[in-house]
């Protein structure tokens, strides 16, 4: 159970702590404000509000067991009901100590799409029902 824990906690620290400044980038940064939704099973999401766009940033992560986890990372548009895919990685604990970083795109190299997957529509739900909790936060950071 301590080693699943320190798997994820360094995973997440490592995605976290790569990251540079956050003004115009379009996955959640180190030091932004943040709200962790645990989902179903051994899945789980990080939810951060860009108030100057009033766009969500979303990632998620899909535990594969030995195979990694899965870390996909998306922009929601709540105003228009459109979802951008941000970027994409499967990190193995052999990672953690690696100190490559996929690339992290701006707001400018995003294209959103109206949701047709079920899992757009559960990201774009998901991020917009619960910004009312991240304002909170944003306004205290």
């Amino acid at each position: 159970m301590f080693r699943k824990f320190f798997v994820v906690a360094s995973l997440f620290v490592v995605t976290t702590a790569m990251a540079t400044s956050f003004g115009e980038q379009a996955t959640i940064a180190d030091n932004e404000p943040a709200v962790f939704i645990f989902g179903a099973g051994k899945n789980w999401t990080m939810l951060s509000m860009d108030n100057t766009r009033q766009m969500v940033k979303v990632r998620k992560f899909f535990d594969m067991g030995a195979n990694g986890a899965q870390q996909i990372d998306y922009v929601v548009n709540c105003a228009d009901k459109s979802v951008a895919l941000a970027g994409f990685q499967v990190l193995k604990a052999s990672d953690i100590t690696s100190s490559t970083a996929a690339a992290i795109p701006s707001f400018d190299d995003l294209s959103f799409h109206k949701h047709i997957l079920d899992i757009d529509r559960n990201t774009e739900n998901s991020a917009c029902l619960n910004r009312f909790a991240m304002a909170d936060i944003a306004r205290t950071n």
